[in-house]
């Protein structure tokens, strides 16, 4: 059968790519290899900042929305000390708000696969022409043709995976680009503290959660359901989430297991495209996901609808590769993407800190809760904040974390502007700003002393 738009993946990014393309005619099929029941039943913290939903014009029915937070609180190692981040945010319920984002696609137009898994890629040097998937528990293959395709399968991408691997799309990352979480979602015979109710609390801890942070977030006011999980660096010394869940959270909290599971989120940069020939990515399978929190149900939103226009707007003028695509780029780096790649520069910092180098951070107040949200929303690391802590670090003997501190800032900058002004306007510029961004992330990894490790092997 043919369509205009395939799109491979039901989550978030998808759903929301198939309604934005459906909703303007286009004739889309979704491919899930969930059944429909299931589609928005993922292991997540289900958390999103507000701003996102503004920033896209839309917000979620109330129905979806289990519980309102104030903002974000940071606690340290030792959880004598904390930040409160300010800003608005919800926990909504994945299951509800997957069906509704589904509800919505589908009422535009979009057609449904589920319980379909693509097995097969047909292309050439121009592009994709076919996909091949096969329905579980029936025989045979299927083979379903489009114009364009969008790969929003996941942290393992289904699609672009299997694309050549000179298309700069295919990009493969390294095993610590990713996190491996789990998480169990609980009703306690305990209520959280109720200083914490309104929060979405984060533990910086690197025994429970080595290159990551286990967190607490209530998903109802009384503070008796809660999600709980953590995150930890893949690829390096074999931790295992769930046993470290097992070992150190689970002896903490008591009560009904509601729902639990483990999964993997991309904590990096951007790919250095989201476009090439006629595919578009989004999503997990795009890495467009907070390197430093790992929050990606907003981010995955403005990717998708952002790649989902340029791909409609290039199927009405009866061509779709990169070049008609181009803008995807552009307009994602400035609204998400060049703050992505700042993170990722602080990501690989704070992956190398100690429980003492948290605890002392916090405990002397070297950094505000406004100094984060700045950081987490413009990714700067502030020259005031430097500025204003370099005194201290010297009288307390810290002239070391001084000194990497103002790498980490430099670096930060490097790359937003190799972002922001730098990236090219056309296609055939990419690959020399390729060689340049791994050359200038190489030079900060080697002066950090960071070892990304292995890359990964679909």
């Amino acid at each position: 059968m043919k369509y205009d738009v395939i799109v491979v993946g039901a989550g978030v990014a998808g759903l929301n790519a198939a309604f934005v393309l459906a909703s303007r005619g286009f004739k889309v099929a979704i491919v899930e290899s969930k059944p429909r029941s299931r589609i928005g039943d993922k292991t997540c913290g289900d958390a999103i900042g507000v701003h996102h939903f503004e920033e896209l014009g839309w917000h979620p029915p109330e129905e979806t929305i289990d519980h309102r937070y104030k903002g974000v609180k940071i606690y340290s190692p030792s959880e004598k000390y904390s930040i409160i981040v300010s800003g608005e945010g919800i926990s909504v319920n994945r299951l509800k708000f997957g069906q509704w984002l589904l509800r919505r696609a589908e009422d535009n137009g979009a057609v449904l696969l589920d319980k379909h898994v693509l097995l097969g890629v047909k292309f050439d040097d121009n592009g994709v022409q076919s996909i091949k998937v096969k329905e579980l528990g029936k025989p045979g293959l299927k083979e379903l043709v489009a114009d364009a395709f969008i790969d929003a399968s996941g942290a393992k991408p289904a699609l672009r995976s299997k694309l050549p691997l000179e298309w700069p799309i295919s990009e493969r990352p390294y095993m610590t680009d990713y996190n491996i979480a789990y998480r169990e979602v609980l009703e306690t015979d305990k209520p959280v503290n109720e200083e914490d109710v309104d929060y979405a609390v984060i533990y910086l801890n690197t025994i429970i959660a080595p290159g990551g942070y286990w967190w607490l977030f209530p998903k109802d006011p009384s503070g008796r359901i809660i999600n709980i999980g953590l995150g930890v660096i893949w690829g390096v010394n074999d931790y295992n989430p769930r046993h470290n869940y097992n070992k150190y959270l689970k002896p903490r909290f008591k009560g009904r297991l509601i729902h639990a599971g483990g999964g993997m989120v991309p904590t990096r940069r951007p790919l250095p495209t989201l476009v090439w020939r006629n595919v578009g990515v989004a999503g997990d399978a795009a890495y467009t996901v907070n390197p430093v929190h790992g929050g990606g149900i907003g981010s995955s939103l403005q990717a998708s609808a952002i790649v989902a226009k340029h791909i409609g707007n290039a199927l009405e003028k009866g061509m779709v590769d990169e070049t008609a695509t181009w803008q995807a780029n552009k307009e994602y780096i400035q609204v998400y993407g060049a703050k992505q790649a700042a993170l990722d520069i602080l990501r690989m910092y704070l992956q190398k800190l100690s429980n003492e180098d948290f605890e002392w951070i916090m405990k002397n107040k070297i950094v505000d809760g406004k100094a984060i949200y700045d950081l987490g929303t413009h990714a700067k690391l502030l020259d005031q904040v430097v500025h204003g802590i370099s005194s201290m670090l010297k009288l307390l003997s810290k002239p070391t974390l001084l000194n990497q501190l103002r790498i980490v800032r430099n670096y930060m900058n490097k790359v937003k502007e190799l972002y922001l002004d730098k990236y090219p306007d056309t296609p055939e510029k990419l690959y020399e700003w390729i060689n340049i961004v791994e050359k200038t992330y190489n030079e900060y990894r080697a002066q950090i002393k960071f070892d990304p490790g292995q890359k990964v092997k679909w």
